[in-house]
């Protein structure tokens, strides 16, 4: 009996700082911007990509097939308009840029790729460029570079994701969540999946010479030069974060808190 009060009080001896400096971390975290639910991200700080001609169509969706989830759908019928793609964007300083490279950031997306609209049994490649990103001007190496996550479907139904100039991966049907984490110490990110890591090596995309704008994006950037297969995405939350601390002494410490807890009911 003593002996399994000793080993209560060690747990709780180590659970007690841990959860006192994980609070501490995450606290050091801003969301700069997000989307949630069905709302209009033009009332959320995302302008279009574009006024001109495209036949892009966006709307508020309510996921009658998957328990009245509320998202925004972006459509693209696949037809030739000479037009552009439309998604959601905000510009950001260089400055701000610099900043948010320096210290680290997060983005964060809960998406589905649809089974059935527009069509059933069709496939669409992460080429078609259903995707959420970031892309830095310049990279503080001379460089601009693009973080993003792409979004096709396979022949039955599957969510296919690539990371933006690399790997990809196929997921069942469905919401899924999310996450890119760049280090700045490493100038890497670890993406992860429904709360799983997939990468921890994703360096993002080389776009060449620093230049242009620097801009948080998700949507279509099809250029309906030529006809592509129809497809549909629910976004159904995206935000961007910026951390004033690296946030991965957080989050190792938060899996720590969980494990400890897990040891904890697992006594009882």
């Amino acid at each position: 009996m003593l002996s399994a009060i000793m080993r209560w009080h060690s747990l709780l001896f180590f659970l007690i700082p841990t959860l006192t400096v994980v609070s501490t971390t995450l606290q050091a975290a801003t969301v700069l911007y997000s989307h949630q639910g069905a709302t209009d991200p033009t009332t959320e700080g995302w302008a279009k990509s574009t006024s001109s001609a495209t036949t892009i169509v966006t709307s508020a969706y309510t996921d009658v097939a998957d328990n009245n989830r509320q998202s925004w759908r972006i459509y693209d019928p696949g037809a030739t308009s000479g037009g552009t793609g439309l998604y959601y964007q905000t510009s950001l300083t260089a400055p701000k840029v610099t900043d948010i490279l320096s210290t680290g950031w997060e983005c964060n997306a809960t998406v589905k790729i649809p089974t059935l609209d527009p069509n059933e049994n069709a496939a669409w490649t992460t080429g078609s460029n259903t995707w959420v990103g970031f892309l830095a001007a310049n990279d503080g190496s001379g460089n601009r570079r693009a973080w993003a996550l792409m979004f096709g479907r396979n022949a039955t139904g599957g969510t296919i994701v690539s990371v933006f100039g690399g790997t990809n991966k196929t997921l069942s049907p469905g919401y899924h969540d999310y996450s890119m984490v760049y280090d700045p110490a490493t100038k890497l990110t670890t993406v992860s999946i429904d709360g799983e890591v997939w990468l921890t090596d994703y360096a993002g995309s080389n776009q060449g010479a620093a230049g242009g704008s620097s801009l948080l994006y998700w949507g279509d950037n099809n250029a309906q030069s030529l006809p592509q297969t129809a497809r549909a995405a629910y976004y159904e939350s995206v935000e961007f974060i910026q951390y004033s601390a690296v946030p991965e002494p957080g989050r190792m410490l938060l899996l720590s808190s969980a494990l400890v807890v897990w040891a904890l009911r697992r006594r009882k």
